[in-house]
């Protein structure tokens, strides 16, 4: 279907050329051929601009990775645009090949239901854009909190709030989800609080307590000792382990019940129990059993680990987790790792302590650092799943993701997480919340970037605009809960914001995010009002294509045809992929139209079943497409070449050609080409702003659009003189031009970096 390409018009026996003196006729001037066929030229120029900005239109609504025609790591693979012109190929065989069989009913029918499927999949965003609820729109409302700082999340909605009472001491409080009304801390209940009090009087070696949640409870440091705290109350849980300075404390739980070889740092079949001061993680041992225990913490002990240069000390930790039964994550300023728990002696005494042994290790080199993580389920995933994803914000305006395995402690790159590489963030990512938000069962990826709060939500990352602003430059920590709603069956939610012990909120209503159902399917789904019209109107207009396809009906079928094919490849294919595709496509064309001619045999085939893989252009009032005969284009042909080959024809000797006025015909892959690159510059550009507000990819889009526009008048000084045209050299040739400079003056280099291989 896209890769029909030509370009032609009816010549009415009403204005067959021009006449001389004598009565013979004369062939008219270009100027007078392009003025005579003016008002069809305009007609189809609009046509050609109309599509492409439809395409335009809905392309935000297909910008994602499980709408791609080979996925995310199909964009810039050859092999696959070389398929799609093999499938051209195949298409365009079978056509002709049924054709001449005479089987054109299942042609008809086939090509029918294909086009369908490309007008749902236009119809459907338009309809939603049009019937839709739009989006919510939310305000922040200032919580009268201040000098409280969360120093733990977790996304089940529950935190660690710290309030401090002078430099040295304070209080946590564990806080959890309320589920009732709206209050301080936007309804979040304080489960248990605990007064820090530091060891003996002793001053604090840390500016600020770290809490790690353990299967035994809460681990504190605070800077002068190790305390474990009941989950449930609190209630500080009597041991010898309080004397330990640390900053960070730990407790590997890899015993016995899951390893019965296992023994602690002092051979005890018990949980081992760590601190970090520093760059160092020592283990602490068993009831404080410093004698005989110097394998243990002696200076150069072999079970003390030392972490690399890049980790900056615990001080500037900015997420803590344990992993399953053996492994730790933990995310400095420019160093993230998963790290095992030692056994057993790694190397054997000497001057140097080992270093800690990681399963996998990120380190930010310069000036970048991270300023933000989150740790939980990733979007789309069941929230009690066993795979977690870990996502990084940095202040280069990076964001990544990455899955970790619960049992083997293995990270790998998230496959999904595609911001880098579109180059999605320009300002620093100041706070990240992996929490869900309209109690859809998975979480959804709130981001703070600079002072703009967005969200990503479902497996595809979909964006659904806030248009919230969170003042400030400093780290954002966010936790989400739900609130009584008495009016509505939904829970409201509430976004809880803290920054710099500042506190603001945001309540929403969950159905805000969701589509207004019309009716659920057997409690599995549902389906939108916008989705139903959708469905109607696109059976309506094939209804009305095969009962009575004149040419409005099969311009306006075309059209949102050529819309949706040009969203759903232009998506799918980097530009450079595109472009390729443009130029083979364009070779093909040229030798289909002039050597091979099938192009025109298919284009006939088209035209006698009145299908809408072309676009017509009358050039006035009396035309009908529904009296275009059989061999149209091939008539045209061989007029074209009498008119070559013979200087002039008797006045009185017309052409027999059915009565009616004129058209302009152009094959719909003449508008889909250039139309799939305008497509995949908005879509894999990177994302930087242009003049008057608009992306910058939006301004090459437009620009790849007017340089179709130009070779569209270029083809026309041949079309006017009634000679069928290959259309896609020159229109892909214009486009590809109009994309090169429009890139060059809004991108600049990085719109020719090519990253393109094979499979």
């Amino acid at each position: 279907m896209s890769g029909e390409g030509f370009a032609a018009k009816r010549r009415a026996s009403k204005t067959s050329g021009g006449t001389n003196s004598a009565g013979i006729n004369s062939k008219p001037s270009l100027i007078d051929a392009l003025k005579e066929q003016a008002p069809s030229m305009a007609g189809m120029a609009a046509m050609f601009i109309v599509t492409i900005l439809l395409a335009m239109s809905i392309q935000e609504f297909y910008d994602h990775d499980e709408m791609r025609a080979f996925g995310d790591s199909g964009s810039t693979k050859a092999g696959f645009i070389f398929m799609e012109l093999f499938f051209i190929f195949v298409f365009t065989a079978g056509i002709i090949f049924m054709a001449r069989k005479g089987m054109e009913k299942f042609i008809r029918r086939g090509v029918l239901f294909v086009l369908w499927i490309a007008l749902v999949y236009t119809m459907m965003p338009l309809t939603d854009m049009i019937l839709g609820d739009g989006d919510p729109t939310l305000s922040l409302t200032d919580e009268n909190q201040s000098e409280s700082y969360i120093i733990s999340t977790w996304e089940d909605g529950s935190f660690i709030l710290y309030e401090p009472t002078n430099s040295q001491n304070g209080t946590i409080s564990y806080m959890t989800d309320a589920g009732g009304s709206e209050g301080d801390y936007g309804g979040a209940i304080v489960e248990w609080s605990h007064e820090i009090k530091h060891e003996n009087g002793q001053e604090s070696q840390a500016s600020w307590p770290q809490v790690l949640r353990s299967d035994d409870g809460f681990v504190l440091c605070e800077g002068t000792q190790w305390v474990l705290l009941n989950s449930e109350s609190g209630i500080e849980i009597e041991d010898e382990r309080s004397s330990m300075d640390c900053i960070l404390g730990l407790r590997d739980e890899y015993n016995s019940n899951t390893n019965p070889s296992w023994e602690n740092c002092d051979g005890h079949e018990v949980p081992q129990d760590w601190r970090l001061i520093g760059n160092i993680m020592s283990p602490i041992p068993h009831l404080n059993d410093f004698e005989g225990s110097q394998e243990c913490i002696g200076a150069n002990g072999n079970w003390q680990r030392m972490f690399p240069e890049s980790y900056h000390g615990v001080e500037s930790i900015i997420l803590v987790e344990e992993i399953g039964n053996h492994h730790f994550l933990i995310v400095s300023s420019q160093w993230a790792g998963m790290v095992v728990y030692p056994e057993v002696s790694s190397a054997a005494f000497g001057s140097e302590l080992a270093d800690v042994e990681t399963t996998w290790e990120k380190s930010l080199d310069g000036d970048e650092m991270f300023t933000s993580a989150t740790y939980g389920s990733a979007p789309g995933n069941e929230i009690s799943g066993h795979e977690k994803l870990l996502v990084l914000g940095t202040s280069e305006g990076s964001v990544t993701g990455w899955t970790m395995n619960m049992t083997t402690g293995n990270v790998e790159s998230d496959s999904s997480m595609k911001f880098d590489s579109r180059d999605a963030f320009n300002e620093p990512i100041r706070g990240l919340l992996l929490a869900d938000c309209c109690n859809g069962g998975s979480n959804d990826l709130w981001i703070v970037e600079g002072d703009q709060l967005r969200i990503f939500m479902y497996e595809g990352l979909i964006e659904k605009p806030l248009g919230l602003k969170i003042s400030g430059s400093n780290q954002v920590n966010m936790s989400l809960h739900t609130i009584e709603n008495p009016d509505h069956n939904w829970e409201d939610g509430i976004l809880l914001i803290e920054r710099n012990g500042g506190w603001v909120s945001t309540i929403y209503d969950p159905s805000e995010f969701q589509p207004e159902f019309a009716f659920v399917i057997d409690g599995v789904g549902g389906v939108s009002w916008a989705e139903i019209v959708a469905l109607v109107i696109a059976i309506s207009l094939m209804i009305a294509l095969i009962k009575y396809p004149e040419w409005y009906v099969v311009n306006t079928v075309g059209i949102l045809v050529g819309a949706g094919v040009i969203t759903i490849l232009g998506v799918s294919f980097d530009e450079w992929l595109i472009i390729l595709f443009m130029v083979l496509a364009a070779c093909y064309d040229a030798w289909a139209v002039y050597k091979s001619k099938h192009m025109l045999e298919l284009a006939d085939t088209m035209i006698g079943l009145k299908l809408p893989i072309l676009l017509v252009a009358p050039q006035d009032k009396e035309y009908s497409f529904l009296d275009e005969g059989e061999n149209v284009m091939a008539d045209r042909d061989e007029v074209s070449k009498n008119e070559s080959t013979q200087s002039d024809v008797q006045a009185n000797q017309p052409r027999p050609i059915k009565k009616g006025g004129e058209a302009m015909f152009m094959g719909l892959g003449d508008v889909i080409f250039p139309g799939m690159l305008c497509i995949s510059a908005m879509t894999w550009l990177p994302e930087m702003s242009g003049p008057l507000g608009w992306a910058a990819s939006t301004w090459v889009a437009l620009g790849t659009m007017i340089g179709g526009l130009f070779g569209y008048l270029w083809l026309m000084t041949y079309v006017a003189r009634g000679k069928p045209q290959a259309g896609l050299p020159l229109l892909n040739g214009g486009a590809i031009l109009g994309y090169v400079i429009s890139a060059m003056i809004f991108v600049g280099s990085s719109a020719f970096e090519f990253n393109i291989s094979l499979f």
